[in-house]
């Protein structure tokens, strides 16, 4: 990367599952999360902390996949959930807009795809 760019990256550490208390940075413009609320033992407190790291005014970007608005899939995902959240650490049946609306987070954009399953949500901080 060139040098003139190196002042546009904060370089940042998040523990999954534990608060992150102090980051290498105090408050950023955005935090981008790309299909890591599945992942996380509490992802709302993982919201509530993208939050707190946000400026006021800032966005927070959400990649996520989760609950399809289709029952016959959700049904299938929750069938299956336990056995995928063992091999793979993700519990890929999390209702994300409810985890959103939970952490009171105010959602401003949401698109869904792939029969509902995955969520791109601009939220603001």
């Amino acid at each position: 990367m060139p040098r003139r760019y190196t002042h546009l990256i904060a370089p940042l550490t998040v523990r999954v599952g534990a608060r992150a208390k102090e980051w290498a940075f105090t408050q950023g413009q955005s935090v981008v999360d790309t299909f890591g609320l599945c992942s996380f033992s509490d992802p709302v407190e993982a919201l509530r902390e993208m939050k707190r790291v946000v400026k006021p005014g800032g966005k927070i970007l959400l990649l996520e996949h989760g609950k399809s608005h289709y029952q016959w899939l959700t049904t299938f995902l929750n069938e299956r959930a336990d056995a995928h959240a063992e091999r793979y650490g993700c519990y890929w049946n999390r209702d994300i807009l409810a985890l959103v609306e939970k952490s009171g987070l105010r959602v401003e954009e949401v698109k869904r795809r792939h029969f509902g399953t995955t969520y791109y949500i601009i939220v603001n901080a």
